[in-house]
Parts: C-alpha cells; sequence; structure tokens
C-alpha cells in the first residue's frame, strides 16, 4: 500500500472544521474522523496511508510529524485541490514527532513540504518511530494507528459500555487497578508499565438494560484483568459476576491442591466501604436487591 506525506502549513488558515484541538479530542478514543484536506499536486488513490505533517511557510510554527489517516474516496463537491482522509490518530500541537528526529533516524525520507510519496524502504522505519514515540495505548493488544498497514486492520464490532475508554479511567480512579475477581494487580505482579492491561466488566447483563440506558462508570462497571474477564463472558446470555469466577477459582486450585498435595493461594485485597456501595447500587440496578 501506498504512503504518502501529506502536509499542513500551519501559518495558512485552518482546514479544520470547529478547529485542531476539538479534532484531536474527537480521535482521543479512538475512531475515525474525517476531513478533506488541501492537497499540493495529484489526488492520491483511494487507500494510501497519510502521514499528516505540519509544515510553515514562516519556520516559526511547529513541525513534524503529527498524525495518521487513509485516503477515502472524493464526497460530492470535493474540489480538485483537495484529498479527503480518515484520521485515525492526531497528536496535540507541540506534542507531534520533532521534524529533527525524523530527519535523524530517516534522511531518506522527504521534505516535510506539499505532498510526497514514503519511499517503500522508509515506511518500516516510520512506523517504528511512530510508534516508539506514541507508547502503548489503553489495550496493548489494539495496535496504535499507523504501527500497522491499513489493509492489515478491520473493523470490529465491541461492547461500548465495557471499551469505552472514558468510562474504563473513571471506573479504575474509584476502584482501582486490582481485578476483583482474582485480586490481580498488574504492576505488583509484572512490573510498571502494566497497568493499561486491567480491563473493566460491565455488572448488568446487556439485554436487561432500557433503550434510555446511561453507564454509570462506577456502579455499573468492575476492574477485571483480561483473563477473568474471557471467564466471565464464558457464560451467555447472563455473564459470571465478580462473586461467581471467584468461585470457580476457589474450587478449581482446590482440585489441583487435592491431586497434587499442594497449597493454592489466590491473592486478594480489603474491598473499601465506597467499592462495597458501588457494588450494592450495581446489584439494585440489576434487580437483584
Amino acid at each position: 500500500m501506498a504512503s504518502i506525506l501529506l502536509a499542513w502549513n500551519t501559518d495558512l488558515p485552518d482546514p479544520w472544521p470547529g478547529g485542531y484541538g476539538p479534532a484531536v479530542a474527537a480521535l482521543a478514543d479512538g475512531g475515525t474522523l474525517r476531513r478533506s484536506m488541501p492537497l499540493a499536486g495529484s489526488r492520491p488513490d483511494a487507500g494510501t496511508e497519510v502521514w499528516l505533517v505540519l509544515s510553515g511557510s514562516s519556520g516559526r510554527g511547529p513541525r513534524g510529524l503529527a498524525g495518521h489517516g487513509v485516503v477515502v474516496p472524493p464526497g460530492i463537491g470535493t474540489s480538485a485541490d483537495a484529498v479527503t482522509v480518515d484520521f485515525d490518530r492526531l497528536l496535540p500541537l507541540g506534542e507531534q514527532v520533532p521534524a529533527s528526529l525524523l530527519e535523524e533516524d530517516l534522511p531518506a525520507l522527504p521534505r516535510l513540504d506539499g505532498t510526497m510519496p514514503v519511499p517503500p524502504a522508509s515506511v518500516p522505519a516510520l512506523r517504528r518511530l511512530w510508534s516508539g514515540f506514541l507508547g502503548s495505548g489503553p489495550d496493548p493488544l489494539s495496535p496504535v494507528p499507523g504501527t500497522l498497514a491499513a489493509g492489515a486492520l478491520g473493523l470490529q464490532r465491541v461492547n461500548a459500555y465495557e471499551h469505552d475508554g472514558e468510562a474504563r479511567r473513571l471506573c479504575l480512579a474509584f476502584h482501582g487497578n486490582c481485578c476483583t475477581a482474582c485480586g490481580l494487580v498488574p504492576a505488583q505482579r509484572y512490573g510498571p508499565g502494566t497497568d493499561a492491561l486491567m480491563q473493566v466488566h460491565h455488572l448488568s447483563p446487556a439485554a436487561d438494560l432500557a433503550a434510555e440506558y446511561v453507564l454509570d462508570p462506577v456502579s455499573d462497571l468492575v476492574p477485571m484483568c483480561p483473563t477473568c474477564h474471557a471467564v466471565a463472558h464464558t457464560r451467555v446470555p447472563v455473564p459470571y459476576t465478580p462473586a461467581e469466577v471467584r468461585g470457580l477459582l476457589a474450587a478449581a486450585p482446590d482440585a489441583a491442591g487435592r491431586a497434587g498435595g499442594g497449597d493454592a493461594v489466590v491473592v486478594g485485597s480489603l474491598v473499601s466501604a465506597e467499592q462495597q456501595q458501588a457494588l450494592e447500587d450495581a446489584a439494585r440496578l440489576r434487580g437483584l436487591r
């Protein structure tokens, strides 16, 4: 798949309807944002990978790599000197990959001006630089946009209640980063940088939710490690509760202990009064109390 550098001259009028800042915020939790961008040169084919670079004729504005996207077919009324792009990642102004770093690590990369093709031999190095600069996302198994070719990715239906980035953040801020089923704290077991492994589990079965339901990240979600979360959803349509997963864990180690003569330990933590109240509230929402 072809890749191009698409320059945005920050000295010229802002091409972002509503402003660039809101566009950055709109992509913070994933998804795509479609924009028509000024184009210098011939229009690239649909499916072409786009690397948005900041340039400026004055030389005083920010310069460097600031975004990633894919060219889509032009919409009705699109001018010949514009290209339609579905952006999947945009960096705030001032936080872009510096032009000096691009020039140092990728000397074969074209100048950050106009619209230029990226040499195929430079694409892997560009992806590595982009990935290393951004680090991992909230879900380490979901590649950061731009680290894989667009052809290697596909859209997938997900449970929005358990994959909303802001809801996850609020849930973990209140309940902590400890699995409510097995007690795993990723940073304690695996070391720094692994807190992003923790997922969140929705306590109420999705089939029981009304159309006007509004998610409460504190009452409706609890932290769960990926393994316990997968186990919880092995029962359908009503997933296992954290207490039921704890029961499964307690039963299996006992059987293994009797067979092998060993002792099994499940690491846990004390539940605070606030956490217990949140669980009680969630039970009432489900009609169990």
